[in-house]
């Protein structure tokens, strides 16, 4: 049996930016090989948590005490990015969909690392997600970050997936789209 073909391109379009030039996908079968880039994700209305314990170094179960925080709060985490003696988190936006964080549940979650680390939240960023070919990552990494320093933008956070091909940084959220529009036009125009 061959699949059903029912469109050979697909137009998607802004529904609340109609002047935007949207997305083409094509039924043209392409090697992933030869892309550097597959995809940008903007996520955007996301909250940052850093935190931070010179105790963290060399002990076990620390981040298993960070982590039973978010359990105990019922509140999921997106990315995330260590050190030796920091964690930076964001809040799934997913979570804050199906339930809005407010700020006493923000101000609570900060209260729940006392004793334990130090806390900074920062509220209104954006994730910035590059979907890529993993053999290329350093070729992806170099053109963003040539991008971001010709902007003066410096990403807060930075993660990069297990299985590599998706690199998340984070910004703060009046740069998302500046960011998205000038990575867009190196990687794919």
């Amino acid at each position: 049996h061959r699949p059903l073909m029912i469109a050979s391109v697909i137009s998607i379009f802004e529904r609340y930016n109609v002047d935007a030039p949207g997305s083409v996908i094509c039924a043209q079968k392409k090697n992933a090989s030869d892309s550097l880039l597959t995809s940008i994700i903007l996520k955007q209305g996301v909250n940052m948590l850093d935190i931070v314990s010179t105790r963290m170094l060399g002990q076990y179960g620390f981040l298993s005490k960070v982590f039973g925080v978010f359990e105990e709060l019922e509140i999921s985490v997106d990315v995330v990015a260590t050190s030796e003696v920091s964690v930076s988190v964001t809040l799934d936006i997913s979570k804050v969909w199906a339930r809005d964080l407010k700020n006493e549940e923000l101000e609570k979650l900060e209260k729940s690392f006392e004793g334990l680390a130090t806390v900074s939240l920062h509220t209104k960023r954006t994730i910035l997600s590059l979907i890529g070919n993993p053999e290329r990552s350093n070729e992806i990494l170099a053109r963003t970050f040539a991008v971001l320093t010709e902007k003066g933008i410096n990403p807060e956070m930075i993660s990069k997936g297990a299985n590599k091909n998706n690199i998340a940084m984070i910004v703060p959220e009046e740069l998302g789209e500046e960011c998205l529009q000038a990575l867009h036009q190196t990687f794919f125009q």
